[in-house]
């Protein structure tokens, strides 16, 4: 064997082990997608024939994976936690279990100190059942007692009751309005219908309106929390009559 042919097979022999060496070390695209879903195989295995589908498809419709697989990975009761986001009101309910804020529109991520009335108001007009008791006042920063004239037409985002006590004067623009400027925490709504209300000829409505108070964002989480002070409206229950609840009318959600 010549030196030429030596070296030439040298050469070869090194770029073949190169070869080698780059092929062992890059991941398998397959892999990596078998990793990517591992978690939810062993999920499957563990919480019952099901749970994988349910996972896909809340990821499907826009919740995150990689927080998902995290909170699992986190949970020491994680039958309770596929639980919690099976009942939850919506997606953002979903999004405050695995602590996704950063698809919670509205929210402030600094840590809730309350600012709501400290007591409840006496209303001026003269009737018992039209004042702000202790509990609506701590949802208010202030809040006055007004008469809305005839004409005045108010709105209400809820998935319950379409005559519930809170409304705003102005149309939400976003989910985020409802959720961050009126302080409603996800768990108390689905946010999935819009209500109108318009007080009729020669009536009057009476109500309680002021800024909204700051909320957490659900039960003991402090940071973040919502920060409210959006003007709302508390309607008494005694005016929430059957003549009141025949005109709410449901309309388009505005967003």
């Amino acid at each position: 064997m010549t030196r030429f042919t030596q070296t030439v097979l040298l050469i070869l022999l090194i770029f073949t082990s190169q070869l080698v060496v780059n092929c062992s070390s890059e991941k398998d695209p397959i892999d990596d997608i078998e990793n990517s879903t591992s978690w939810m195989d062993d999920l499957e295995k563990s919480l019952g024939t099901g749970t994988k589908a349910k996972l896909n498809n809340w990821i499907a419709k826009g919740l995150d994976q990689t927080k998902l697989k995290e909170t699992f990975s986190k949970s020491k009761d994680k039958a309770a936690l596929l639980n919690n986001l099976e009942t939850a009101q919506s997606i953002y309910h979903q999004r405050v279990y695995i602590e996704d804020w950063n698809n919670i529109p509205g929210i402030e991520k600094s840590d809730y100190v309350p600012n709501g009335l400290a007591n409840g108001k006496n209303s001026p007009w003269n009737n018992p059942d039209l004042d702000l008791p202790a509990v609506e006042a701590a949802n208010f920063v202030d809040a006055t007692a007004t008469e809305l004239p005839a004409g005045t037409k108010i709105y209400r985002v809820t998935g319950g009751n379409p005559a519930g006590g809170y409304w705003t004067k102005e149309i939400p623009k976003s989910v985020g309005d409802v959720i961050g400027g009126t302080a409603v925490q996800p768990a108390w709504n689905n946010f999935s219908k819009f209500y109108r209300y318009e007080v009729p000829q020669a009536k009057t409505l009476k109500v309680w309106q002021g800024a909204t108070a700051r909320q957490p964002i659900a039960t003991g989480i402090i940071n973040p929390h919502l920060p409210g002070k959006a003007i709302q409206l508390f309607i008494p229950a005694a005016v929430r009559d059957d003549a009141f609840k025949q005109l709410v009318q449901e309309i388009s959600l505005p967003w």
